[in-house]
């Protein structure tokens, strides 16, 4: 990709093995396990000390250096150190010519004093920067005349464009047409450029199951063995999944795809009574039933089948699934004909059941919806009013909630992801005259990377006299599961704040937050920008209550029945509408 670097690479390459001797037996492994050991410690250390520098030195918000250039250049030397010593100093004379780091007390350093610590949130974790050991004295001093971003003049393209609210955050990176997945070098300016990304702007590092840190040896050591695109992918596509984060993702997933298996099955899962269960079938060929509850895929236990896939989807917990990994990459294959073991009526039964392309089941979905009616609202018995948020928008929410007017009650369906100004316009309806209600908001410092500032932010719409509070009075039912997500997290939320609305169903998905994206240095198989998408602003409950991966838990849980699908029963709906007929009894 970059000519210089790749040269000096080979030039290195040519010298070991002119200098090299050979050996024989145990000793070869030995002496190549030390060699590896002491390159993935090397490549580790490049990994923290170029990323922390990259988000925190005055020459890349200036554009005097390329922080690209810098790392691909730097790679070949620092991966054939011999010695720590030999790696903290190639370190250190790299970062004493990136130039000037020492700007004495700026307005940034004094902004960072003023601020109320009860506020801050450290997710990164640098102390290893401040560590004489590991970094030596000399290199661990230089980085800590950066550890506050200087206020800086003349500021161009800095690698992160953040006002510190808002959820204005831009990541300014580079995309290369000639991105060699057989190089090294390129393979490690990928995993690089997405671990640093994390480690300084991902606000749940805390909330992880394993330690960021930790996984960097594991995966470098991954990339040294990768030698195309399909390993390369895979290995990003597992590191990010330990993030617990569903709102990761990549612009191409083909190499996924091709892991998992190009055949899928063309239903709808939903998970009921511990399995995933077929809820809608998208082919008339299709041998399951709705209500089969799917117990095994080719001979294997389909929690395994799941287990495995997990590996490279990023779901908030191991139990949930659905919105992640049920129906877009369970019930795959390499075969077209794939052997399904399901419960059905009470006894096991395996069948043959054929797959279709990915883009033969999206065509089935397509012609199915088109030639469904859309319907925002209804009128149920008792005269409770039902709205479906999915189809709610800006422009229909005035008539819908005309047509809503007289009735005795309401419930809201958030089961399906919600359109943005309808939801937060919603609560003009909903409060006694608050059309905004307080959370609390963790925007990036823009001067101390990898810090949180946690302030009060209202979300909604302010009320309008005409619309103020037609549902204030009357009961008012949120139904919730693990389709409800993100946004509709943050809206079941704000709704939950008035007195006469209550969340019924099953647990949210937990994935709350303001998702943004990086580009990534390799292209789609297309040969377009290519794009991994993650949570970058923290959000929590007006309290501090954590939503992101344990989610929203119902006032009344109720959970679908195999039987009730069967039956094509909305158990969820009938509880609604059981709880309002019961407050209006009373």
């Amino acid at each position: 990709m970059k000519n210089i670097a790749k040269l000096v690479a080979v030039l290195l390459c040519i010298c070991m093995l002119f200098t090299s001797c050979t050996l024989v037996g145990q000793s070869v492994d030995s002496s190549e396990n030390t060699v590896n050991s002491q390159k993935v410690e090397n490549l580790e250390k490049l990994c923290l000390v170029w990323g922390y520098s990259k988000y925190r030195h005055p020459a890349f918000y200036t554009g005097e250096k390329d922080w690209d250039e810098e790392l691909l250049a730097l790679i070949p030397q620092v991966q054939e150190a011999k010695t720590d010593k030999e790696t903290n100093q190639i370190l250190y004379d790299w970062f004493e010519s990136l130039g000037q780091a020492d700007f004495g007390e700026t307005r940034n350093h004094q902004s960072w004093k003023n601020q109320d610590p009860d506020k801050i949130d450290i997710q990164a974790d640098i102390s290893w920067s401040k560590d004489n050991n590991y970094l030596g004295e000399k290199l661990s001093a230089a980085l800590q005349q950066i550890e506050i971003l200087p206020t800086v003049k003349g500021e161009s393209t800095p690698p992160v464009k953040n006002n510190g609210s808002n959820g204005m955050l831009q990541f300014n990176e580079k995309n290369y047409p000639d991105f060699d997945y057989g190089d090294l070098i390129d393979r490690l300016l990928g995993l690089f450029r997405v671990w640093n990304a994390v480690e300084y702007y991902f606000p749940y590092l805390d909330l992880m199951d394993e330690n960021w840190h930790d996984l960097l040896p594991e995966y470098i050591s991954q990339m040294l063995n990768a030698n195309d695109r399909h390993s390369y992918d895979l290995i990003l596509a597992s590191m990010t999944a330990k993030l617990r984060d569903p709102h990761v993702s990549f612009t191409d997933t083909e190499s996924i795809t091709e892991e998992l298996g190009e055949y899928l099955i063309p239903v709808n899962l939903m998970m009921i009574e511990g399995y995933p269960v077929v809820v809608d079938i998208f082919s008339e060929d299709c041998q399951l039933q709705i209500g089969d509850s799917i117990r095994k895929l080719n001979g294997q236990e389909i929690w395994e089948v799941i287990k495995g896939r997990q590996k490279y989807i990023s779901t908030s917990t191991d139990e949930k699934v659905r919105s992640m990994v049920l129906n877009d990459y369970l019930l795959t294959s390499h075969e077209q004909m794939m052997e399904i073991t399901v419960l059905r009526d009470g006894k096991e039964q395996t069948f043959e059941v054929k797959g279709y392309t990915r883009q033969e089941v999206y065509e089935q979905i397509r012609e199915i919806a088109s030639k469904k009616k859309i319907i925002t609202s209804k009128i149920l018995e008792e005269n409770i009013g039902y709205i479906q948020m999915g189809t709610l928008t800006e422009e229909n929410i005035n008539e819908t909630m005309d047509k809503m007017a007289e009735t005795d009650g309401l419930i809201l369906d958030l089961r399906v992801y919600p359109h943005y100004n309808a939801a937060l316009l919603m609560q003009r309806y909903l409060s006694k005259g608050v059309g905004k209600v307080p959370m609390q908001w963790g925007d990036p410092m823009t001067y101390y990377p990898g810090a949180y500032l946690y302030r009060d932010q209202t979300m909604g719409m302010n009320t309008i006299s005409e619309h103020k509070g037609e549902y204030s009075e009357k009961p008012v039912v949120v139904i919730i599961d693990e389709g409800t997500w993100s946004f509709g997290e943050y809206i079941a939320m704000i709704y939950q704040t008035n007195e006469n609305v209550i969340l019924l169903g099953e647990n949210t998905i937990g994935s709350d937050g303001d998702r943004k994206t990086i580009l990534l240095p390799d292209q789609t198989s297309q040969g377009e920008k290519r794009e991994f998408g993650f949570t970058c602003f923290g959000v929590y409950g007006p309290n501090m209550e954590q939503v992101q991966r344990i989610g929203l838990t119902p006032d009344i849980e109720v959970h679908p029945t195999i039987e009730g699908i069967k039956e094509g029963k909305d158990e969820l709906k009938e509880a609604a509408v059981a709880y309002i007929q019961e407050q209006n009894a009373k």
